[in-house]
């Protein structure tokens, strides 16, 4: 067991600040000022564009709080793709989605989940605009763009707006905005090459990239790039990594589960990436510029899952459920599945003669965005044309055919438990593709000019236009959906939106302390209607070292085409249930102990409207001297009307099933919906339920981010800076006497890879440079949780760990009813050999710390701790699973 103690961020970065600050300040003589890019550069009036607004600015730092992650920012975390980087922002939390997460039904997908408000929340562009979303959703529901997939050589930086962003954005801009800026230029050629591995010699990696600039805007007129790059990374076995596995709970006063683990499972996937990005920017006449950029990139993962099984106590496990099956029928297995005719009674067996089953996602995303901008009448200009599309291949192997494998016991050339051909056992698992497609394109129109003079500026306003469609076609393989075969995670989803929307701003400097900015848009939907979302902020400079600021904005959610179009999936595992109605039939008046289990499926929502949100932000920022930045934000976030899955309500949706539009179905009556129960054995054999408008989420919490850049003169220059979120409430409410606590707790865990709600996340890192040398660490932090969940009938440990101890918990407790903290430590380093010769090298979980014990955690590979599987939660812990990691890598520039 993982022993790890909480660390005192706090007092740790305090103790790192005191020893390094009366030494250097003296000496500072310059630094990059505030997180939002201003410092000894104030004096600079060049305008640009900022995340979160749409007035291009002279001053970068608006009323709301936004990180600013510059290339050499990512560069030192020791990272080597997009999507580990973005797992790791401080303000990442619950519903965050890796590659790592076997048999998800984003799989192969890598989302960001900023406040814990699911991928759903938090809006990604690339160079401002939108992208087509990842053609598999989360949970079936979400859309999320998917992350894993840009390449981090090509970020020129990412800004993270930590606030509500509906009014210049849009839909799902409730929690915040991640925006990804690509290099807009290089000059020359630069080639990279990489190679890693883990400390175990697995997991090895090797990256090739390369950009070639060509011309100069401003003597040729015509400028651009051209960049590619290719990443493989192989596989970590569970088998290998002993220490996560085991169902041995008896050191623990728990109970020997006895299960095997399939020897095949993986704690990381085999991933393979690819890039191909360019981009033209050309001079026109009347200053006006052109600019046209492109991409293709490409990702892919190979997922183990489980071995195959085949038991009657799973009742109706097939259906004939797809696109052109939307209501789910079920097929001639009912209740029996399998008969072995040696015995002549229902096959209740592991297929252990068979391959695991496999997932394979092979993901294209196609981007082409044009952009003609200068100036018309006083006006600053900017039209764009974007055409997007993600394409996601998913291959499914080795999933048992139950119609094949009853063909093949009825006819003798399969008999369980011989020493069957390799031939039989192929034809009893046919494989399975299918292609899923999400397109997003878009044309806008943004226009900004001065409008008059004020106290402290220009009253500066933004408006603006835009006309987007998108169109999802999602698929899973033929044998799935026409019953043939079974999968626990499973979805489809067809359906087409047209969005237009208007928008205005005003960024009004009022006096040379005070600037107010206030923003309004207007969406309309072709499939539910409009939505009208306000934002307002202010800045606040009494003094020249501090800024107070804060925001108020409106946000909304748009039900997406999975919510309201032609659409289905598996809808999940059932907390623990009881059949109300066949209780007071055989045993009235006495405690219930009769389970719900069969399959639940999840169908699509009725007149649904969009999720609405508000949020607050109030903070400052404090800028003693020009080389120090601390800024500090309380943030406040009400998510209400929320589009939720039925199946969250418990015991509600079964024993008020038509309060809910919830449809079971019994063994004796497996077409009526919601019959009252017969006899003793007519017990509920699957359910339905739609997606609808109810209840509500809020979360608040500060964030603290500290910056600074210190000359130490002939001894270097340090930067050492802190980000720290910790979260004050995560509060679920799902109507009277149905309000839940989720901050410190592994809920919701319904949602998602079931993540759980940690309180912080912080990241400290310290770099030091010397002429051509630094050397870099980052300390991340993650909290501890309890394992449990109120909002899903897990109130407790002993509820949340029945598995493990089902006569209850010791006498004593047990360690495992929470999760600890976990620590890793990073060390980058990089060396300029020659102007055109750099060599990099760095260690990330530098001592090797595993992943603690999460016996909660479901999302992990084999299912968790009930199905045999890793025993650590991926979404947070997963660098404790691969365990140390070394990264060496050249780039040669000429």
């Amino acid at each position: 067991m993982n022993t790890t103690r909480r660390l005192p961020l706090l007092p740790l970065a305090a103790a790192l600040l005191t020893c390094f600050s009366p030494a250097l300040w003296a000496q500072a003589t310059s630094g990059d000022g505030a997180a939002g890019g201003e410092g000894a550069d104030k004096a600079s009036l060049a305008r640009v564009t900022v995340t979160g607004s749409n007035i291009r600015r002279a001053s970068a730092e608006t009323p709301s709080p936004v990180q600013n992650l510059t290339a050499a920012d990512i560069a030192r975390t020791g990272y080597s793709t997009l999507g580990e980087v973005l797992q790791h922002l401080s303000a990442n939390n619950m519903g965050s989605l890796g590659q790592a997460t076997p048999g998800a039904f984003g799989a192969g997908g890598s989302g960001i989940s900023l406040r814990g408000l699911t991928v759903g929340a938090t809006l990604v562009l690339i160079d401002g605009h939108r992208m087509a979303s990842y053609p598999l959703p989360d949970d079936g529901q979400r859309d999320f763009v998917d992350i894993a997939s840009i390449p981090v050589e090509a970020v020129e930086r990412v800004e993270v707006l930590k606030d509500g962003a509906s009014a210049i954005y849009g839909s799902d801009a409730m929690a915040g905005v991640v925006n990804v800026i690509l290099k807009r230029s290089h000059e020359g050629t630069a080639l990279q090459a990489e190679i890693g591995s883990s400390s175990r010699g697995d997991g090895r990696m090797v990256k090739v990239s390369g950009i070639r600039g060509f011309g100069d805007l401003t003597r040729d007129g015509v400028a651009g790039y051209l960049s590619a790059g290719f990443r493989r990374q192989g596989s970590v076995l569970l088998s290998d990594r002993p220490a996560l596995g085991g169902s041995d709970w008896t050191r623990y006063g728990g109970e020997d589960l006895g299960l095997v683990a399939n020897p095949e499972l993986q704690v990381a996937p085999e991933t393979r990436t690819y890039s191909l990005l360019g981009k033209v920017t050309a001079l026109l006449p009347q200053d006006w510029t052109l600019s046209v950029a492109a991409s293709v990139l490409g990702s892919r993962a190979t997922q183990v899952g489980l071995l195959n099984w085949v038991s009657p106590e799973g009742g109706i496990t097939t259906f004939n459920f797809g696109p052109n099956h939307p209501n789910p029928q079920p097929t001639a297995l009912n209740g029996t599945n399998v008969i072995d005719p040696a015995t002549g009674s229902p096959v209740d067996n592991e297929f252990g003669d068979l391959p695991a089953q496999r997932s394979q996602t092979s993901t294209q995303s196609q981007r082409l965005v044009a952009e003609l901008s200068g100036g018309i009448g006083g006006w600053d200009v900017q039209a764009t044309l974007g055409l997007t599309r993600v394409a996601t291949d998913l291959t499914l192997k080795h999933f048992i055919s139950l119609p094949a494998l009853q063909a093949a016991l009825n006819s003798g050339k399969y008999v369980i438990g011989a020493n069957n051909p390799a031939t039989v056992l192929a034809s009893l698992t046919p494989e399975g593709r299918s292609t899923s497609t999400n397109t997003l394109n878009f044309i806008s129109l943004r226009a900004s000019r001065d409008l008059m003079k004020l106290g402290g500026g220009n009253l500066a306003l933004g408006t603006g236009v835009e006309f987007s469609k998108r169109s999802l076609d999602e698929r899973f393989p033929d044998g799935f959906s026409s019953g043939a075969q079974a999968s626990n995670i499973y979805a489809f989803g067809v359906g087409k939106q047209t969005i237009s929307a208007a928008y205005v701003e005003l960024a009004a400097p009022l006096t040379r302390q005070l600037e107010v900015d206030a923003a309004a848009r207007v969406d309309h939907y072709d499939t539910y209607g409009s939505s009208v979302t306000p934002k307002v902020g202010a800045k606040y400079v009494p003094i020249k070292e501090l800024t107070l600021r804060g925001t108020w904005a409106g946000g909304f959610r748009a039900p997406n085409p999975v919510e309201i179009g032609t659409s289905g999936s598996s809808a999940g595992y059932l907390p623990p249930l009881v059949d109300t109605a066949l209780c007071n039939l055989v045993k009235p008046g006495q405690p219930c102990d009769i389970g719900v289990g069969g399959t639940q499926l999840q169908l699509p929502g009725k007149d649904l409207k969009p999720e609405k949100s508000r949020s607050m932000t109030l903070g400052f920022i404090l800028e003693p001297v020009p080389t120090m930045n601390v800024s500090v934000d309380y943030y406040d976030i009400k998510i209400r009307n929320q589009i939720v899955s039925v199946g969250l309500f418990g015991q509600g949706q079964i024993d008020t099933p038509d309060a809910y539009g919830t449809k079971l179905y019994r063994v004796n009556s497996p077409t009526t919906p919601n019959a009252a129960p017969t006899s003793a054995d007519d017990t509920i054999l699957y359910g339905t339920y739609p997606f609808i408008n109810l209840g509500s989420a809020r979360t608040s919490g500060v964030d603290v981010d500290l910056r600074m850049k210190l000359n130490a003169g002939a001894w270097g220059e340090f930067t050492p800076q802190l980000q720290w979120s910790h979260m004050i409430r995560y509060t679920i409410d799902r109507g009277p006497g149905q309000v839940y606590e989720m901050a410190g707790t592994h809920g919701p865990s319904f949602v998602s890879t079931n993540t759980g709600t940690p309180k912080d996340r912080a990241s400290l890192g310290l770099a030091w440079s010397r002429g051509p040398v630094e050397l870099s660490g980052t300390l991340n932090y993650i909290s501890g949780m309890k394992v449990e969940d109120s909002s899903y009938n897990l109130p407790d440990c002993a509820a949340a760990l029945s598995t493990i101890y089902p006569n209850g918990l010791p006498a004593g407790g047990s360690p495992l009813c929470r999760v600890p903290s976990f620590t890793t430590f990073n060390l980058n380093a990089s060396w300029q050999v020659t102007p055109g010769l750099s060599l990099r090298a760095s260690v990330t979980n530098l001592f090797d710390r595993t992943a603690p014990i999460d016996a909660f955690a479901s999302g992990s590979t084999g299912g968790g701790v009930s199905s045999g599987g890793a025993h650590y939660n991926p979404s947070l812990h997963q660098e404790g699973a691969v365990g140390r990691y070394l990264t060496v890598g050249a780039s040669w520039r000429f």
